[in-house]
């Protein structure tokens, strides 16, 4: 949008904006776009912008330009799966707090109220908020979440706001960042006056980024549960947690990168994560010096070291984990994205 014609075209047609800020923004986006494109012609009608902090300039641009304006804010913290609240650091949301100055009188707020930080925002402006999540002050809440298995299998919740109840069903997705995209999908929507039904049919479609939590076709008559495009602890938690919830026919295999980048007790990390991995997968594959401490965590939990196998790239893990995989394998691919776990997805999936 940094051209003089792009500017030029908003100033002339005025379209509805929503802005989307957060750690959550780009499956947010995805699944606002389905909602959204049943009824609306996106890019002309509704713009959906992702923004961050180098985007700042345009988004005041847009703010001032657009016929109506909703924010979208995702969550900043790192959520657990099993705890309805969590926090983020709060210069965070520093960005959010500049752009909230900017939004019209008329603009309308949507907040994960999850996100005890985000959470916060709503006390810092007039403007008109919805909120979701899964916690009870939520205003659009998700309930009565479920894996569902083979040959269907994907992710079942219901929908709370108002006192209607409808279920969703996000097919081949796991995890909570694909439900609060769903749920930042459905306050939008109701904001620009859909229904839920329309909505709840709409997320049908709803098909998740690359390498979050997606499962995918693999050769050889395998599954790959796919999380190759970002790894934090609590994230990697979660995978395996789901990892341990499928059911399957064959054998569950954990392929696990270094994560990268924590701040401290990073060994320690590791080694806590590999615990979980006795109970979640038959095959542990670790690639990257840090990894190694998945394998300790694991042995001290009891897992049969004959069954671990370590690598110090992903290259190398690829070639042998095509040795090994079998028809009715399900296989975990997980790790942070300076590791390039999205070559083993590459080089195993189905094309």
């Amino acid at each position: 949008m940094n051209n003089t014609f792009n500017k030029i075209k908003i100033i002339l047609t005025k379209p509805k904006v929503v802005m989307i800020a957060g750690r959550g923004k780009e499956t947010s986006a995805q699944a606002i776009s389905r909602v959204l494109q049943r009824s609306f012609r996106l890019g002309k009608e509704i713009m959906i912008y992702q923004v961050d902090s180098k985007k700042l300039n345009e988004a005041q641009f847009l703010l001032k330009k657009a016929r109506s304006v909703v924010l979208v804010v995702t969550h900043f913290g790192e959520y657990e799966s099993d705890k309805e609240f969590f926090t983020a650091e709060k210069s965070e949301t520093a960005l959010i707090e500049q752009l909230v100055k900017y939004l019209p009188e008329q603009a309308r707020l949507v907040l994960n109220f999850d996100d005890e930080t985000v959470r916060d925002i709503k006390n810092q402006t007039n403007i008109r908020a919805l909120n979701f999540g899964f916690g009870a002050r939520a205003e659009i809440q998700s309930s009565d979440v479920v894996l569902t298995q083979l040959p269907d299998p994907g992710t079942n919740f219901k929908i709370n706001y108002e006192g209607n109840i409808v279920p969703v069903w996000l097919k081949n997705l796991f995890g909570k960042e694909h439900i609060y995209a769903a749920l930042s999908a459905v306050a939008v929507g109701e904001i620009l006056g859909l229904n839920l039904v329309e909505i709840s049919d709409a997320l049908k479609s709803y098909q998740g980024m690359p390498g979050r939590l997606k499962l995918v076709e693999g050769i050889k008559g395998a599954l790959i549960l796919d999380d190759s495009e970002s790894a934090k602890p609590l994230s990697m938690a979660e995978a395996l947690g789901i990892l341990k919830g499928l059911e399957i026919s064959g054998r569950k295999i954990a392929v696990l990168g270094d994560i990268i980048n924590l701040s401290s007790n990073a060994l320690e990390a590791h080694e806590s994560i590999g615990e979980l991995v006795k109970g979640s997968a038959d095959i542990l594959f670790t690639i990257g010096p840090r990894a190694k401490f998945y394998a300790e965590g694991a042995k001290k939990k009891g897992f049969d070291p004959n069954k671990i196998f370590s690598f110090n790239e992903a290259a190398e893990a690829g070639l042998a984990l095509q040795k090994e995989m079998k028809q009715g394998d399900l296989i975990l691919i997980d790790g942070s994205g300076e590791i390039q776990m999205v070559k083993i997805v590459e080089e195993i999936k189905y094309i």
